[in-house]
């Protein structure tokens, strides 16, 4: 009897006959790390210490750990289990079910929001009245390659309107990168002081604030809101705080409230109507004035952010538990996922990190109110993969901020292949999940073929961009960008005129422009043919192919058979 308890126990656990053992005994044997259950629990930390090598980030890896492990030892719950905040926002309705939406409703509907209400039916300040006026604070994150940002801000300056932030990874590596940018600041701010008469207008977070930045951690998050509180100026106080306990002290400093919390105008804070956060690989597409004529054609309180309106619903497998430590960042276990139909009251929405916010917005973020959702937030935010991807549309969409999202960040981005569809070597930073097939990706490096794709996407900004791979794409964009600039310059003073003569008249089209129904392109070959041929498109698939220009049976208009006649942008993709 007793070699069959033993034998029947040995088919789950290599166990010794436990009946024989008093009940510590047992319980001290079970949980062995030779043959017991903590065997497993001993291998899973030991491949996690594997990317753990200093005391404190295994010893905080053991600490999260033990979170669940304990969870289940004294029957309580894991971490955010009982996850609930209400959601504010009542300006955009949920639909959790993109497969069977209610009649009438469609996902085009649902996902290109905008908000750009009719300035004759809102009240005055709304809009900023005078474009020229409009001040853009740039908070831009970077790690090397120095020229690059400060060609960035080369190209963004706007004398007297515009203001940066520069975040530098907090790596021993970015040092360098951080050393010329600090120099470079201070020789612009210097020069815009005493020859123009302005203000500091550049502003490099303090290196011992800046945020060693992980691919796929929250350091990226934290990064952005380090910015944003340099931005405003919290740097200062933030000092201040530690030097003193006394409230009242605090208080009585110029800039903040009765309680010494600063205030949003504080006086070491930029003065800015939107804040536009991008990387150090991004590029503008459209010259600085059309930037701020886009921005200006909508309210001053517009959020402009790229949000996947579908709340997120994945399988608990894939949505886990992460921290971060050693300059990488460790999966624990599963983590709840927060979802309204499963009474978190908020839900979790995909969205780029990248966008252009107002001052209300960017002030929320950078100093939130206690027991405000993003205060309560970021204790979750913290410990999800590629958090910057669910952290700002999130807050923005469960808050009453929702009700001003344009959803367009206006920036052109186009993926690689994932990680694990790389040919040779992985980079593992991107492969942490479970499986092990499971990675991430990165954005697609433009190159000189992308320039066309550029062109007609009518955004304002692209990434990524690498100087090393391609070092003329920029030249060309300047080129463009200028041209833009003179002709919007051109634009505004003809209808100056115009207006000062009390005439309607249409500015004259450049040589390379076209007005019309529509445009035949005719090839060069055939333009001499009986019948020339010309650019036409099939019905399926968009396929470009030569035509006839001329035919008969051409309808009068492009429906339904239009790919017979010219073809219009408005048609093609």
């Amino acid at each position: 009897e007793e070699d069959e308890d033993e034998e029947e126990i040995g088919t789950y656990l290599p166990l010794p006959n436990l009946s024989k053992l008093t009940p510590e005994e047992a319980a001290t044997t079970v949980l062995s790390t030779t043959h017991g259950i903590s065997m497993n629990l001993q291998q899973r930390l030991a491949k996690m210490f594997q990317k753990a090598k200093s005391h404190s980030c295994r010893a905080k890896i053991a600490e999260h750990f033990a979170l669940f492990v304990n969870g289940l030892a004294e029957e309580t719950k894991f971490p955010f289990e009982d996850f609930y905040y209400p959601n504010t926002c009542t300006a955009i309705p949920r639909y959790g079910d993109w497969e069977n939406l209610p009649e009438g409703v469609t996902v085009n509907q649902i996902q290109y929001r905008e908000y750009q209400p009719d300035k004759d039916e809102v009240p005055e300040g709304t809009y900023i009245d005078n474009v020229e006026d409009l001040k853009i604070c740039y908070v831009i994150l970077t790690h090397d390659a120095p020229e690059a940002t400060i060609r960035l801000i080369t190209s963004l300056y706007v004398e007297k309107v515009t203001n940066f932030v520069i975040h530098v990874d907090g790596k021993e590596k970015s040092g360098a990168t951080y050393d010329r940018l600090v120099e470079y600041a201070k020789e612009m701010n210097e020069y815009a002081i005493s020859a123009e008469g302005g203000e500091e207008y550049i502003r490099i977070v303090p290196r011992k604030k800046s945020v060693r930045v992980n691919w796929g951690g929250f350091t990226m998050v934290k990064a952005t809101l380090v910015a944003l509180n340099t931005a405003f100026g919290l740097d200062h106080y933030n000092d201040l705080r530690k030097q003193t306990k006394n409230v009242t002290k605090l208080a009585e400093e110029e800039g903040t409230d009765a309680k010494g919390r600063p205030l949003h105008d504080n006086p070491h804070a930029f003065k800015f109507h939107k804040l536009i956060h991008l990387a150090s690989t991004t590029y503008p597409l459209a010259s600085n004035t059309e930037i701020r004529n886009t921005i200006a054609s909508h309210p001053l309180d517009a959020n402009f952010l790229h949000i996947i309106l579908r709340p997120q619903n994945p399988t608990p497998s894939v949505w886990n538990y992460f921290v971060e430590c050693d300059d990488a960042v460790h999966r624990i276990y599963r983590l709840p996922i927060l979802n309204y139909e499963r009474g978190n009251g908020v839900d979790i929405y995909t969205s780029s990190q990248w966008f252009i916010i107002s001052r209300d917005f960017a002030w929320y973020l950078a100093d939130p109110p206690k027991e405000s959702f993003v205060d309560y937030y970021l204790e979750y935010i913290e410990h999800v993969v590629v958090a910057d991807e669910s952290f700002f549309g999130t807050v923005l969409r469960n808050t009453h901020f929702c009700a001003t999202l344009h959803n367009d960040n206006f920036l052109h981005l186009q993926f690689d292949r994932w990680e694990n569809e790389a040919a040779g070597q992985r980079d593992e930073r991107k492969c942490i999940m479970k499986n092990p097939d499971h990675c991430g990706r990165s954005p697609t490096t433009m190159t000189l073929d992308y320039l066309p794709t550029l062109e007609l996407s009518g955004d304002l900004f692209a990434r990524k961009f690498d100087d090393a791979v391609e070092p003329l794409i920029k030249d060309y964009i300047d080129k463009r960008r200028e041209k833009e600039e003179e002709r919007l310059k051109r634009e505004k003073e003809f209808m100056k005129d115009m207006e000062a003569e009390n005439k309607t008249e249409s500015l004259p089209l450049e040589e390379w422009e076209f007005q019309g129904e529509g445009v035949l392109i005719v090839a060069k070959e055939t333009v001499g043919d009986k019948e020339p041929l010309c650019l036409g498109m099939e019905k399926d698939n968009n396929k470009v192919l030569l035509r006839p220009c001329f035919r008969k049976e051409v309808p009068p208009t492009l429906s339904p058979n239009w790919e017979t006649g010219a073809v219009i942008i408005e048609e093609t993709i």
